[in-house]
């Protein structure tokens, strides 16, 4: 039986496809200028791939690994230095943690950073460390402070028509709980409105169903509603009409619709256009049934989430951000069985990035694609007999001589490490096969040497991008600046 639409049912599917386009988080970004004309830097990257992996990865077992200790019950704390073997990189004297073998055969293109240090001992707070990490700004800050994808989308806009500059890739979109709604603050736009809110994409395995028109609704039915609603706004009075908050919704709806004809779309077509092999290379090397906890895991979600954010920087994305989702305790969290723990979340990230490294490289999209592996601190020993109970905060000044690993349970870094912490990059105009700061051999393996403070890293980020430490724009009368008070000096030494 044909169904008939009456015209407010008609007006109603109207609106209610503009707001499944734009329902929050998935609101296409304007392109803006800021406030004043910053000093001219030359770019030597046109986009970024910013993996996060949040949790607090152990950087003794994977990217800056010390003296392998293998377990013996009734060990003490201070002899963990560390629980893997090491392995050699393609970069000479440069190793990694074991289980790592596919990030490692790559490291020719890539640059490390191991002196990560803050003066903020975040604690227990994981929350806290990742909001300075992903916005650059301590918590709380006075105001909605906008991330880093936001403050480079906005600056510098599209870089192709109708695809939005930042894009958030592996995160579930959920307003019922509270840990989630502050992780969407540390990901978002800030004051600069939802118009710079990033284009969300929960799980790239499931496509995007607002890229497509409502049951019913072909393109040309939408495109005549979407007309008879600029008609309908045409007739409402001119204070309305002209209101900055009614511009806005329109431009945001012509936008959203130009989305749906654009490369993005097409980027979602990679389980038919992508060859087997590389699908496979961006599967993870472990399944539900191999891990410890079966109830934390993605299957695809993150290594085919790698895949789709190359196919948008190829479609023309500025900033797109892939994270292997946070969950409390568990993924790179690691409070108890954390050796064991470790060697699973090796398997699920170490082919899909090198992957990644590969297929840029081979594309000679590298060269202009910063790619970027952050997570918010790192970790040491817990100062506790129990792994994870931290009563004074942090565990920042343990040696580990009153601690006893009396079991398995123990043998891992559950501690968290606000002190030192490292990140890496590739491509996007960093120095190639560099290793940057040292830390000490035992613990507290503290910055020994060039330690390295975050809003440098940003002003680093930024000045790669041809955006200066002291861009800003005004809020309730004040400049706020894309690094912390416009401060942030760039590392040289990274850049080549």
């Amino acid at each position: 039986m044909a169904s008939r639409t009456s015209r407010r049912n008609f007006l109603k599917s109207s609106l209610a496809s503009s707001a499944a386009l734009l329902a929050p988080g998935l609101a296409p970004t304007l392109k803006a200028a800021p406030v004043r004309p910053a000093a001219k830097l030359i770019p030597r990257a046109d986009s970024v791939i910013f993996i996060w992996l949040p949790g607090g990865i152990a950087q003794a077992d994977t990217w800056d690994p010390k003296r392998h200790t293998p377990f013996v019950a009734g060990m003490k704390g201070s002899e963990l230095l560390g629980t893997c073997p090491t392995i050699p990189t393609a970069v000479d004297g440069l190793e990694f943690g074991a289980g790592l073998e596919n990030l490692a055969s790559v490291m020719q293109h890539g640059t490390v950073l191991r002196s990560l240090a803050s003066e903020t001992k975040f604690g227990a707070v994981h929350l806290k460390a990742q909001y300075a990490m992903l916005t650059g700004h301590l918590f709380p800050v006075g105001l909605k402070a906008p991330s880093l994808g936001a403050a480079v989308g906005r600056t510098l806009g599209p870089r192709a028509e109708h695809v939005p500059p930042y894009i958030y890739i592996g995160r579930d979109i959920d307003t019922s709980d509270p840990e989630k709604q502050f992780i969407s603050e540390a990901i978002g736009s800030g004051f600069y409105g939802v118009e710079h809110a990033p284009f969300m994409i929960p799980d790239p395995t499931q496509g995007l169903a607002t890229l497509s028109a409502l049951a019913e609704i072909g393109v040309e039915r939408l495109d005549r509603q979407l007309q008879y609603l600029h008609t309908l706004e045409g007739l409402s009075t001119p204070n309305l009409r002209k209101s900055p908050t009614a511009q806005r919704y329109l431009q945001m709806v012509d936008s959203a619709r130009a989305i749906m004809d654009s490369p993005i779309k097409r980027a979602f077509d990679y389980a038919r256009e992508e060859r087997p092999e590389v699908l496979a290379a961006y599967t993870p090397d472990i399944t539900a049934g191999d891990l410890l906890d079966k109830s934390y895991f993605f299957g695809k979600r993150f290594g085919h989430g790698l895949l789709l954010a190359r196919r948008l920087v190829e479609s023309g994305a500025r900033f797109v951000q892939v994270e292997y989702q946070y969950g409390p305790f568990r993924g790179f969290d690691m409070h108890e069985d954390g050796q064991a723990r470790m060697v699973e979340m090796k398997k699920q990230i170490d082919a899909p990035i090198a992957q990644l490294i590969r297929d840029l490289a081979e594309r000679d999209l590298l060269a202009r694609t910063l790619v970027v592996i952050a997570t918010e601190f790192g970790r040491t020993i817990a100062n506790q007999p129990k792994a994870g109970v931290e009563p004074i905060g942090f565990a920042e000044s343990q040696s580990g001589e009153q601690l006893i690993l009396e079991d398995r349970k123990m043998y891992g870094f559950h501690g968290h490490f606000s002190s030192a912490n490292c990140m890496l990059f590739f491509g996007g105009g960093f120095q190639p096969g560099l290793v940057y700061g040292r830390t000490a051999d035992r613990h507290p393996m503290v910055a020994v040497e060039n330690p390295v403070a975050l809003t440098d890293v940003h002003a680093t980020i930024y000045k790669a991008l041809g955006i200066p430490a002291d861009t800003h724009y005004v809020t309730e009368g004040r400049p706020f600046y894309v690094t912390k008070d416009g401060k942030g000096k760039a590392i040289d030494a990274l850049l080549a």
